[in-house]
Parts: structure tokens; C-alpha cells; sequence
């Protein structure tokens, strides 16, 4: 039965591959994202992703750490794919089961399937979602599926580009000592990755390499926010589960411009609405933002925090009032 499964998720990749890689159904060009509704309905939908994270809006929500098993500490071997949009990483090795994951919140089982990137035009644009506007130059997709479900979980991280010289130029909220966790192991992984995808520039281009996943997503694993959300491509599959890592991981703005000038000068869909959706982190503090960024968030105040903090905002605006009235 488990080898009628990979068969089949075997064929559903090749399947998918071949409709992205003609470039007739979609692109990031003239049938971009601002389209795609009109080539698949539910890219129209009411959970799509990405999302523009409100930080001020998110409601605090204890997960349990995220649980790899052991193959996540391995070198395997991955294929690395040049679809017409991207660069996949697809996992060829023989052990599929070593590439499991629980915990995070997540219900069940869940393995490993594929990664890829997504990026923009220069270092101040390229991740799908953005944190209170703010966008980083890419963004890193690790796709999931659950065992029992088949329903998929992706684990995001922004990619904060830096010049090749200097750490000087970090355009967010990065700290030193982040800066210095996403060295070392995570950076000579991605150089690895980096070094062998340069040469795929032509679509279907495919070649092998050894990458440790656990290297590659890096070390900053214990703050993320949840929300439930979309595939961020056509045909946009809705019931997603999104995991987007608070701390980004760092690259040199070389490597990225690689791809702009060789895969696609684009390839990120942005933001859509929230609607009636909830984003949660597992983090129990955010920084506090303007009062402004908090009433945006009156309709979705399940946050005790937020609401003692509107209340007092309330309070200090009516004493203002009463202020200037008097005198």
C-alpha cells in the first residue's frame, strides 16, 4: 500500500511539473497572479495565500515544538529541478519515512515532499508574505504532506539578503546574534545548494545533490506564526497548513540575483485578504506598535493582551478629549 502511495505521489509531481513547465497554463508575466483567478477559481478563494502578517492582530496560542525525525540530520540525496518557475528540491533517497515531522501544532504525521524558493526583483522585494507590509528578498517553501490526510503543511522562512561584503547592509529586524545562528552550517548548506542550481537555466534542467534539511532550515525554529491558508500557486489548493518562521534566514544578495537573471526576474505572489481568518504565534510577547495598528484589529480581538491594551488606548484617548474640551 505504501509503495502504491509514493507511486502516486511520484506520478502527481511529474503531472504537475509537466503543466507548470509548459508555461501555457501560468506564469509570473503576462498570465501572472493578478489572472490566475481567471485560469483556476479557487486562486479566487477566501483562504488563499500568502497573507500579510499584522503582528498587532495575532492571537497568542501555545504549540508544542516541531519533532523531526532523525533523516532531517542526514545528508541525502536531492534532486534539483528547473520547472520554468523555480528550482525544486525533490527527494530521491530510499528512505522516505526518515523525512517525517510532529508536533508544531500540526495534527499527525506529516513528510517531507519538496522545497523551493520564491524571490523578487532587488533585496527590498521577492517574499510572498510580508510582516506588517514589510517584505524580505525571498522566501523558502518546505512542503509537507500528512501521511493519513494527504492535506499539505509548508514551513516558510524569509530570506534576508545582505551584500557580499558587509552584514552592514540588513534591511529588517535582524540581530547579531541571529545573523551569527544562520552562518556557518545553514550558509554553507545553502552555498552548496546555490553552487550546483546557478547551471540549471534552462527549463527541466535537473541535477543531483547531497543537502541535510535540518542544515538547511536553520537553527531559529522556536518562534513561527499559524494560519490556515492556500498553495501560493494555481491551481491555489486551499485546507494548508502555514507555518512562517519568525527569525529569516540570511543569504548574500549575489546568489539571488543569480536566479533573477537566469529562472525569472520575479516569481511571488502577493498578499491576499484575510477575511475572517486568525493568525496565531507561539511566541507570547510582540512588540507593541503604533495604537493605530491595534484598532485595524477590533473585529478579531481574542487576544486578552490586546484588548486590556485597546481598553487602555480608549481610556487615554477619551482623557485627551476631556482635556482639550475643558480647556
Amino acid at each position: 500500500m505504501y509503495l502504491q502511495l509514493q507511486v502516486f505521489t511520484f506520478i502527481l509531481i511529474l503531472l504537475t511539473n509537466i503543466r507548470s513547465t509548459t508555461g501555457e497554463s501560468w506564469n509570473y508575466n503576462n498570465l501572472g497572479p493578478d489572472v490566475w483567478g481567471d485560469i483556476d477559481s479557487l486562486c479566487n478563494g477566501r483562504s488563499q495565500s500568502p497573507i500579510n502578517i499584522q503582528t498587532a492582530c495575532t492571537n497568542y496560542q501555545s504549540f508544542a515544538p516541531f519533532s523531526f525525525q532523525s533523516g532531517y540530520n542526514l545528508t541525502h540525496n536531492f534532486t534539483l529541478l528547473n520547472n520554468g518557475h523555480t528550482i525544486v528540491g525533490i527527494y530521491t533517497g530510499n528512505n522516505p519515512m526518515s523525512l517525517r515531522l510532529t508536533g508544531g501544532g500540526l495534527n499527525g504525521t506529516y513528510e517531507f515532499l519538496q522545497f523551493h524558493l520564491h524571490w523578487g526583483e532587488n533585496y527590498k522585494s521577492g517574499s510572498e508574505h510580508q510582516v506588517n507590509g514589510m517584505k524580505y528578498a525571498g522566501e523558502i517553501h518546505f512542503v509537507h504532506r500528512n501521511i493519513e490526510t494527504l492535506k499539505l503543511a509548508v514551513l516558510g522562512f524569509f530570506m534576508e539578503s545582505i551584500s557580499n561584503t558587509s552584514t552592514s547592509n540588513i534591511i529588517h529586524k535582524t540581530t547579531a546574534t541571529d545573523i551569527y545562528k544562520t552562518n556557518n552550517l545553514t550558509s554553507e548548506e545553502w552555498q552548496k545548494y546555490f553552487a550546483v542550481s546557478e547551471y540549471l537555466r534552462v527549463m527541466n534542467n535537473a541535477t543531483t545533490v547531497n543537502l541535510n534539511l535540518a542544515s538547511l532550515m536553520g537553527s531559529n525554529l522556536n518562534n513561527f506564526w499559524r494560519y490556515d491558508g492556500s498553495l501560493t500557486t494555481p491551481p491555489c489548493t486551499e485546507d494548508v497548513k502555514w507555518t512562517m518562521f519568525k527569525t529569516p534566514i540570511v543569504f548574500s544578495d549575489i546568489n539571488i540575483n543569480i536566479f533573477r537573471h537566469t529562472i525569472s526576474f520575479e516569481n511571488y505572489r502577493g498578499p491576499q485578504p484575510l477575511y475572517n481568518r486568525t493568525v496565531y504565534r507561539n511566541f507570547l510577547h510582540e512588540t507593541i506598535l503604533p495604537i493605530t495598528d491595534y484598532f485595524c484589529c477590533i473585529g478579531n480581538m481574542n487576544n486578552l493582551a490586546n484588548k486590556h491594551f485597546l481598553h487602555a488606548a480608549n481610556k487615554l484617548i477619551l482623557y485627551t478629549f476631556i482635556l482639550f474640551t475643558v480647556f
